[in-house]
């Protein structure tokens, strides 16, 4: 399969080596070399991605487990806003909770929360991060988010109330 000579090696026929039984890792060190500049930057951003992963800055904010999320709401008296929908928020929610959709936030002057510890919960964890950008620009810096929204929670079979 790799009939080329070695400084015609491609993607393809790196590939194709997977496929056949002869495969070296000669091939490899080839394209490497052949492909350094390409290969260092993606070896660059896989490390950065998962520091910043595990970090858990890549939204800008600090995500929480649903454990990390009672420690804070027992330990630091953490505000917990609820952005879901509000028919979805009356089917149940963490106790505490303020229901605050995205357009009350975005519109609603919550400096009296500046100095508290903000926990944003979503459904499923993807939107609540997209949201502290703007609660930034208000003023609001302690911002977390809980990662797997109230699906996380309820996996974790935390209590909800109506």
């Amino acid at each position: 399969m790799l009939e080329n000579s070695l400084t015609d090696v491609t993607i393809l026929d790196i590939l194709g080596a997977f496929q056949t039984k002869g495969w070296n890792m000669q091939h490899l060190f080839i394209f490497i070399t052949h492909h350094w500049l390409a290969v260092t930057v993606l070896i660059i951003l896989l490390i950065a991605l998962i520091w910043l992963e595990s970090k858990g800055k890549v939204s800008g904010n600090t995500r929480l487990n649903p454990q990390q999320t009672v420690q804070l709401i027992n330990r630091e008296h953490a505000v917990v806003f609820d952005t879901r929908a509000k028919d979805l928020f009356s089917q149940g929610h963490i106790a505490g909770a303020i229901h605050m959709p995205e357009t009350t936030l975005t519109n609603k002057d919550l400096h009296k929360y500046k100095d508290k510890q903000i926990i944003l919960v979503c459904s499923n964890g993807t939107h609540a991060p997209k949201l502290g950008s703007k609660l930034k620009q208000q003023g609001l810096t302690k911002l977390y988010f809980l990662q797997g929204g109230m699906a996380a929670w309820s996996t974790a079979n935390l209590p909800t109330v109506k």
